[in-house]
Order: structure tokens, then C-alpha cells, then sequence
């Protein structure tokens, strides 16, 4: 589940704010949840992956408020919802990810938060996905290769406490979804994790259980040029 906290003093202003995210489409009801403070001073004891944070709180400082969140939620991605740009040199020092202006939530909201999320996700190492019907955080190093069959992806994992999840979500969104987390389009059917790739021919994939997986003869060329790329950035 995504953590997403709305802070700001103006109730009116913070509700208005958590209506907007809850509407926009990279939104996911099933894998993340919205929480609305109008008191900073609850922020320390809330889980946090990305938050909305006003810079004038009354008498506090959002820049203040950061600076003593920091060092309980350093992974937190920060975004200001402010009319105070002023303050932008001082958010280098809390790690502010970017600046919002209250007047322009209409124009920038949607495209911010989408930011926001691949920055969550990667830092978590997770993807969200809705498997029996339920949202789950599938943890990418654990995840070995998703396998095709119809409407279902199974996905196949090691040492994350199960070994075998389902979902409907299509196989080219997964692909889309992990292309930048080393996974390789190996066959029409299996996606793989090229951490698990122990050898790759014409004639098959080899993971590194032992496990043998098809290889699409259309496409081998270019899947071994991407194998053996990703190969030469680990050595690197």
C-alpha cells in the first residue's frame, strides 16, 4: 500500500487537495490511500511515502516541519504546495522532490504526482498490483519471471515468503512497468528478471534454478544485444 499525506493548515485548501489526487488516474484506490492533517505535529507517527506539504503552516515553517521529518522519513518523497518559490533554494536541504503552486494544481498536479510515484516505486523496489482481487506490493528483486496464460500472469518469486501470485494486469503493462528494473520480453508469453538469467540462446533461457524458459526466435537478436548490455552495467 502507497502512503499519501496532504498537509496543510487550511482545511478547505487540504481537502480540496486530497479530492484532486483521489480523481487522477495514475491514482490506484486499490493500492494507495490518501490521509488529510491539518497538524504538522502529526506528521512524525504517520506512514509517509509521499507528501504534500503547505510551506506557511500558521505559525510553523513547512521548511522547519522537513528538516525534523527527515530524519524519521528519509526515503519520503516531498513535494511543496506553496505560493512561496522563494523558499526553493532552502528545499535542497530537506531534499524537496518539486515545488507546486497552489494556483497551478490543475496544470502540473497530474503530471507530479505521476513523477512522484516512479520515484516511490523504485525507491521501494515494489510494484503495485491487484492479485485475487486484493492490492499486493510485489517486491521486484523477488520477483524471478512472469509467465502468460490468457488473461492470468503468474508471477513466479523466490524468498519473499510466497512463491506464486496472479494478476490480470496484461503482460505488455507489466513489461512497461518493469522495463527499467532489468526485466527482458524473452518469448510472447515470459518476461524475466535478468538477475535470474543465467544463460540466453537461440534455443532457450537457462535461470540461474535451473529453470528452462522459451526464447522467441523473432526477437532473440535483439533480447541477447539487451542481455548482454545489462551484463556490462552490473560489471560497471
Amino acid at each position: 500500500m502507497l502512503h499519501i499525506v496532504v498537509c496543510d493548515d487550511e482545511t478547505a485548501f487540504a481537502e480540496n487537495l486530497t479530492r484532486k489526487i483521489e480523481a487522477l488516474p495514475a491514482f490506484s484506490p486499490r493500492s494507495m490511500r490518501v490521509c488529510c492533517l491539518t497538524a504538522p505535529e502529526a506528521l512524525p507517527a504517520q506512514p509517509c511515502d509521499l507528501l504534500f506539504l503547505d510551506i506557511d503552516l500558521g505559525a510553523v515553517n513547512g521548511i522547519d516541519v522537513a528538516r525534523a521529518l527527515r530524519p524519521t522519513h528519509p526515503d519520503t518523497v516531498l513535494i511543496f504546495v506553496t505560493n512561496y518559490k522563494e523558499y526553493a533554494p532552502e528545499g535542497y536541504e530537506v531534499n524537496a522532490f518539486r515545488y507546486l503552486a497552489k494556483g497551478e494544481l490543475d496544470d502540473k498536479l497530474a503530471a507530479y504526482f505521476e513523477d512522484a510515484l516512479a520515484v516511490c516505486c523504485a525507491r521501494r523496489q515494489t510494484v503495485e498490483l491487484v492479485c485475487g482481487g486484493e492490492p499486493v506490493s510485489v517486491p521486484v528483486p523477488a520477483l524471478v519471471y512472469i509467465e502468460s496464460h490468457g488473461r492470468d500472469q503468474h508471477l513466479h518469486l523466490q524468498g519473499a515468503g510466497r512463491d506464486h501470485l496472479v494478476t490480470h494486469t496484461t503482460l505488455a503493462q507489466l513489461e512497461e512497468l518493469l522495463a527499467e528494473q532489468g526485466f527482458l520480453r524473452l518469448h510472447k508469453s515470459y518476461l524475466v528478471n535478468m538477475a535470474f538469467l543465467d544463460t540466453l540462446q537461440s534455443a532457450g533461457a537457462r535461470l540461474t534454478d535451473g529453470t528452462l524458459l522459451p526464447v522467441s526466435s523473432r526477437t532473440y537478436r535483439a533480447s541477447k544485444q539487451r542481455f548482454l548490455a545489462w551484463k556490462g552495467r552490473q560489471i560497471c
